[in-house]
């Protein structure tokens, strides 16, 4: 295939051709780049699974605060909570302000790992939206899961 640009307006538009191309090149670039900088260690992602089923309905997906309850980034940034009384709230709850509590519910792993996940949120080392899963964890995952309890049509004929 040959092109062949005979006046000043076909080079323009070469040019133009050109710049945007090399543009969404290095778009894509800074795009991989950032997606590999946000990618989760197992706990950070296990607790995005667990705030995702646990705390979004009322923090907020991406635990930036919701109608009814507060900025849990926030909260670590200005330095209002720590590990130890995030775990303590998330266990006993704040029945006067509408928390329930999680005891029975969430095991000590599991509220360590939202606090990673809230932790990473609020350091800005995780970007808002689903984390990049750990490949291992996610392919061990979802095999063991596949294996363990497969659809009734996986090994239908």
């Amino acid at each position: 295939m040959s092109f062949h640009l005979r006046g000043p307006r076909q080079w323009c538009v070469a040019l133009a051709l050109g710049v945007v191309g090399v543009g969404a090149w290095n778009s894509s670039a800074a795009a991989q780049q950032k997606e590999h900088a946000a990618r989760a260690s197992k706990v950070e992602y296990e607790g995005w699974r667990q705030y995702m089923t646990n705390c979004a309905r009322c923090h907020g997906d991406d635990a930036v605060g919701g109608v009814m309850a507060p900025d849990l980034r926030a909260s670590i940034t200005k330095g209002a909570i720590n590990q130890a009384s995030f775990e303590s709230v998330v266990s006993a709850g704040r029945p006067g302000k509408g928390m329930p509590p999680f005891k029975g519910s969430l095991n000590k792993e599991q509220i360590a790992a939202i606090y990673a996940y809230v932790d990473a949120r609020a350091k800005g080392r995780l970007p808002a939206g689903r984390p990049s899963c750990p490949s291992s964890h996610h392919s061990r995952m979802n095999m063991r899961t596949v294996l363990k309890h497969p659809p009734p049509s996986f090994f239908a004929p």
